[in-house]
C-alpha cells in the first residue's frame, strides 16, 4: 500500500509547478483528477510535440498516473458538477493568477461550506505584499528569488538556470506542505489553507548565498577571485572555493 492511497487530488494546475505538486502526490498513492480546460486542455499538452495528433513528452511527462477531465466552470451545470467534486475530494490544488478561483465563486469560504477538511494549495508568484497580484515564470521567479545572482559570468549580465527551480522547486514545496495538512487534518479534522510563493521557493534553495551578502557588510570576500586581490593558489582558500559561479574562470 503507498502512502496516500484513499487521498483524492482536485487538480486544478497547469504547465509546470503545479503538476510538478501533483505528480508527486500521484506517485505516492493518491487518486489525482486533473481538471482541464474544455477543448484544449493543459496548454502543454501541444507544446514542444514532436508526434502529429499526440500529446507531448512535456505533458506526459508532468501528468503521467493522473486522471483527466475536461469542466466548464463558467456555467451553472459545470459549477454544480465541481460542487461535487469539491465534497468527494481531499485536496484542491490550483496554480491560477491571483484572485482567478475566487472570481471562479470559489472562495476559501465557499469551499469550506461545501466541504470543511478540504485542503487548498495554491501557487503563486509572490506572497502577501505589494506583488502578490503579479503573474510570475520561471525567470521571473529566478531573478526575484536570488538565483540569477549566482550564476553567469564575471563581465557579464546574471543568468538564469535552465534547471527549472521555480517551477519545480515550487511544486516541492508545496508538496511537503500538502503532506503536512494531511497529517494535522487526521488530528483535527479541519482542511486548511497551504500556499506557496515561487519567490520564496528559489530564495529557499538558494539562500546559503545569502550568507556571502552578510559577510559583505563586513570586507571582501577573499576566497571569491574578484574579491580576493593578490590571492594565489597555495594560500590557505582552495583552489575549488574560488570560483565564485558557474562558468566563472578562477584567479590565475
Amino acid at each position: 500500500m503507498k502512502a496516500l492511497e484513499g487521498v483524492r487530488i482536485l487538480d486544478f494546475t497547469h504547465v509546470q509547478s503545479g503538476p510538478t505538486c501533483t505528480q508527486l502526490l500521484a506517485w505516492f498513492g493518491a487518486d489525482v483528477i486533473k481538471v482541464e480546460r474544455p477543448g484544449i486542455g493543459d496548454i502543454t499538452r501541444g507544446q514542444l510535440r514532436d508526434i502529429p495528433d499526440a500529446d507531448s513528452l512535456y505533458f506526459t511527462m508532468l501528468n503521467h498516473n493522473k486522471r483527466s477531465i475536461t469542466l466548464n466552470t463558467k456555467n451553472e451545470s459545470g459549477k454544480k458538477v465541481l460542487e461535487e467534486l469539491i465534497r468527494k475530494c481531499d485536496v484542491m490544488v490550483e496554480n491560477f493568477a491571483p484572485g482567478a478561483l475566487d472570481r471562479m465563486g470559489f472562495t476559501w469560504e465557499r469551499i469550506q461550506e461545501i466541504n470543511p477538511a478540504m485542503i487548498v494549495a495554491s501557487i503563486k508568484g509572490f506572497g502577501p505584499g505589494p506583488y502578490q497580484d503579479c503573474k510570475v515564470y520561471e525567470n521571473v521567479a529566478q531573478c526575484t528569488g536570488g538565483a540569477a545572482s549566482t550564476t553567469g559570468f564575471r563581465d557579464g549580465l546574471p543568468l538564469v538556470t535552465g534547471a527549472q527551480i521555480g517551477d519545480s522547486g515550487t511544486g516541492l514545496h508545496l508538496c511537503l506542505g500538502i503532506v503536512t495538512a494531511l497529517y494535522q487534518r487526521t488530528r483535527t479534522g479541519k482542511g486548511q489553507k497551504v500556499s506557496a510563493a515561487m519567490q520564496d521557493g528559489v530564495l529557499n534553495l538558494c539562500r546559503v548565498k545569502l550568507r556571502d551578502q552578510q559577510r559583505l557588510e563586513h570586507g571582501p570576500l577573499k576566497e571569491y577571485s574578484q574579491f580576493g586581490e593578490g590571492i594565489e593558489f597555495g594560500d590557505s582558500v582552495p583552489r575549488a572555493a574560488m570560483i565564485p559561479v558557474a562558468g566563472s574562470p578562477v584567479a590565475s
